[in-house]
């Protein structure tokens, strides 16, 4: 099989990243053309769906609260006196953070380094690495300033600029396996111990929880089995949530509030934007792949496949602050958040990537942890596009699509047993409104207060917002795999505002 795989490779490839595309498509519009033929299955299919979406909302609902006072505890701790009173020698540990960045603006950069530098933990303990792209003329200069303001703070505070080279995909992932390739020299010739190095990839605009280090250095101590591990904290994306368009807002409150809540389920997760490993883990599996756009999910199969199936995320039970998309014009704000939710979409790449690293590693790896993280992948991006049709759709089309399936028991009673379904879901919104209103930084003074009532209606506008910023750009980037049009890398686009 290794073989025949290894002979027919490029056209295996294309077969598999067809086949979640042909399945989203199919799925999304059988409430059409099945209801032709078998219209009692589709309804079956649409009430086992809804009762799927219930079980979401509810895990959603209940574990957003359970997390978020896990989250209050965390933060109440001090985690350096901790790590003193369980006599973990903290001193050895050392923290490499890598920023990739390409055309965010020097204060976007200058506020991440600053969360980064007002850690609990010790900061001399912490070396950062901007990540450059050469294409950017301006990155020199901002990161010669940004070095001469934190270089002191930091350990150590290296600059990379990655130039692209042939075969390599425009992006985060090229420009960090450039990165810790030029940052591995550094550390052999200091002598660091990697046997307590970690390496953090940190998202240019993200805002680190002031206990993040210190919390995750005793998470990663006590654990012993850390060199197999990533570390995994909520990210939530409020640093400018106040004043972005209501429908970017709505967007991306739902994603933060989904972000804590899957904390509490880590073995049904992946990592994502900005987490933790140990340097061995990422190092073993020799780091980022240089042509992928997605680079995250990448990077755990990649690791997974590599230790025999045996790495796992562990949750960091703090926030990661990030920016919500926002462009210059409320238009370009739009554009900007159906580019970004393509792009992640874009992941759907790794299900083809998965299988046949596991076919390669088959004797190493067992199918019954294999199925389990690749069941969780599949059903986040076959799913992706289809949520939308069959919650918003799927009871009304097969009785209009054939009208005799109207006149029968089951036909007749679809739309009213979905829609029973969707409204009992539709009461874990609650814990979604209470969980985002406590974790949101507080109102800025700009913002007026008649605007409260509109941060509780936005939530209306859930069924649009789904469909422009989740099923769409999910339908686009399963239609671009399926036709082979790869999808360029672009950067979301970030601005200060005062």
């Amino acid at each position: 099989m290794v073989r025949f795989l290894e002979k027919y490779e490029s056209q295996i490839t294309r077969v598999l990243e067809i086949l979640p595309g042909i399945t989203s498509w199919t799925l999304l519009t059988a409430p059409v053309w099945a209801s032709f033929f078998v219209p009692e299955a589709v309804a079956y299919f649409i009430i086992i769906f809804d009762i799927y979406f219930f079980y979401r909302a509810t895990h959603i609902g209940i574990n957003s609260i359970r997390s978020y006072l896990r989250i209050q505890n965390v933060s109440r701790q001090s985690w350096v006196a901790k790590l003193n009173s369980s006599k973990l020698d903290y001193s050895k540990v050392r923290h490499l953070v890598f920023i990739p960045t390409y055309k965010e603006p020097l204060l976007i950069l200058r506020r991440t380094l600053t969360f980064l530098s007002e850690q609990e933990f010790p900061t001399k303990q912490i070396d950062v690495c901007l990540a450059t792209e050469g294409r950017e003329r301006e990155s020199e200069i901002k990161a010669s300033q940004l070095k001469k303001e934190f270089e002191a703070t930091f350990g150590n505070f290296w600059i990379t600029s990655h130039e692209l080279k042939k075969g390599e995909v425009v992006g985060k992932s090229s420009n960090m396996a450039y990165a810790a390739k030029i940052v591995k020299e550094k550390i052999e010739t200091a002598l660091f111990d990697k046997n307590f190095l970690t390496i953090t990839s940190c998202d240019a605009d993200v805002a680190f929880h002031p206990k993040y280090f210190s919390h995750f250095t005793y998470q990663f101590l006590k654990n012993e089995k850390r060199y197999l591990r990533f570390w995994q904290a909520a990210l939530v994306f409020y640093n400018n949530i106040w004043r972005v368009p209501m429908p970017v807002r709505v967007v991306h409150t739902l994603y933060s509030i989904a972000q804590v809540a899957d904390l509490m389920r880590p073995k049904s997760i992946f990592n994502y934007s900005t987490y933790s490993a140990s340097w061995l883990l990422v190092e073993g599996a020799d780091f980022w792949d240089v042509d992928v756009v997605s680079e995250d999910w990448h990077l755990f199969f990649k690791c997974f496949f590599t230790n025999k199936g045996e790495v796992e995320i562990e949750p960091i039970f703090l926030p990661l602050y990030a920016d919500a998309v926002e462009g210059q014009t409320y238009l370009k704000s739009l554009i900007s958040q159906y580019n970004q939710s393509r792009r992640w979409a874009w992941g759907v790449t790794d299900i083809a990537y998965a299988i046949k690293e596991f076919v390669r590693h088959r004797r190493e790896v067992s199918l019954g942890n294999f199925i389990f993280r690749f069941v969780k992948a599949l059903e986040q991006h076959i799913l992706w596009p289809v949520n939308w049709w069959i919650l918003t759709l799927g009871a009304v089309l097969p009785p209009l699509v054939n009208p005799a399936f109207k006149f029968t028991a089951l036909g007749h009673n679809l739309p009213r047993v979905s829609g029973i379904i969707l409204t009992l879901s539709s009461v874990f919104i609650i814990s979604v409104i209470v969980v985002d209103w406590l974790l949101k930084p507080p109102r800025p003074a700009s913002i007026k207060k008649t605007f409260w009532p509109l941060n509780i209606l936005q939530y209306l506008l859930m069924p649009i917002t789904a469909f422009l910023f989740n099923s769409l750009p999910g339908m686009d980037a399963h239609t671009r795999l399926i036709l082979g049009k790869r999808l360029d890398y672009k950067v979301t686009e970030k601005i200060i505002k005062s």
